[in-house]
């Protein structure tokens, strides 16, 4: 499924990366998609929830296009009906490594859960 939420990002041309593949100096907007932790639904050991954190970079010379970029980014997420904002998202802050503004966005993929 993480595949599938790369592949639309990239279908809508908002140039997403997996964590730790982006190397260098953040000199265009990019998005970064991971996954996070895992948890049994209520009553459940077989079915549950996957965090799936999706990190907004922007180049740290344009702060007003943070918002933007973000929007674009969450309306294309809008069309992949097994994944749901959960409402979390952190303010956007200055990472000084990669000369970028970023924030992230938190979202709930309902899941089979293996073993």
């Amino acid at each position: 499924m993480i595949k599938d939420i790369y592949d639309e990002l990239k279908d809508k041309g908002l140039n997403p990366y997996f964590k730790g593949q982006h190397k260098g100096l953040c000199k265009e907007s990019y998005v970064i998609v991971g996954d996070g932790s895992q948890i049994p639904s209520v009553n459940s050991n077989k079915l549950g929830q996957k965090i799936i954190d999706i990190i907004v970079m922007v180049p740290n010379n344009s702060y007003v296009a943070v918002e933007p970029y973000a929007d674009d980014i969450r309306n294309a997420l809008k069309e992949l009906e097994y994944l749901r904002k959960t409402g979390t998202e952190t303010p956007v802050i200055v990472d000084d490594d990669k000369k970028a503004y970023t924030m992230s966005i938190e979202y709930l993929l309902q899941k089979k859960l293996e073993g």
